[in-house]
């Protein structure tokens, strides 16, 4: 309600200086001018307000001008190596990528706290405009605080190999991974912290 009332009282302000200008001007050819200006304010007055209901800056700053970034090419490559040094930055770009995507994925798994993950690419495969292929992605989970761990199975009486089986949130953390990323189970080694 606050937003509407400041919204009327400027725009009143607004209109009303408007106004005082044009009767002020001695000629007609000057009164397109001032009245561009003023819409200009009027536009201003109507957009401040959605502008901060949305929590969105007026002025955005344009990355590209505002934000400096240190350039890990070189800027001269030997001959031959620019294909291979534009390939690597591609493909590191791209694993990157994939490193935040499987993030995101684990993250959502009730249980889970943190999740490191890394990517390796086969070799030899991929280059600049070709996506390599995946050879294996790591997983290393870190538990919630508040999660309580299951009972493992007692036997009693009979000598058993170590169990391999992974728990049933790292199961779950492979199968989602294998369904999102559309790879085979055998790619995805998940480990818990």
């Amino acid at each position: 309600m606050q937003t509407l009332q400041t919204l009327v009282r400027n725009l009143a302000i607004i209109l009303l200086i408007a106004t005082f200008l044009e009767m002020l001007l001695p000629n007609k050819s000057m009164r397109g001018f001032v009245q561009m200006v003023m819409g200009l304010f009027v536009i201003s007055a109507v957009l401040t307000p959605i502008t901060a209901l949305l929590k969105t800056p007026l002025s955005m700053d344009i990355p590209a001008w505002t934000a400096t970034t240190q350039q890990d090419l070189p800027a001269i490559a030997v001959e031959g190596q620019g294909a291979k040094i534009g390939g690597d930055a591609v493909q590191e770009q791209y694993r990157q990528i994939l490193i935040n995507q499987i993030k995101a994925l684990v993250l959502g798994i009730s249980g889970v706290g943190d999740a490191e993950v890394d990517v390796k690419f086969e070799e030899g495969a991929g280059g600049i405009i070709d996506q390599p292929l995946i050879a294996e992605v790591n997983v290393l989970l870190t538990s919630a605080q508040e999660t309580i761990q299951p009972v493992q199975p007692i036997i009693i009486g009979e000598s058993q190999t170590p169990m391999t089986a992974q728990s049933p949130k790292a199961e779950e953390v492979r199968e989602r991974v294998a369904v999102f990323m559309n790879l085979a189970k055998e790619k995805i080694f998940v480990q818990e912290g």
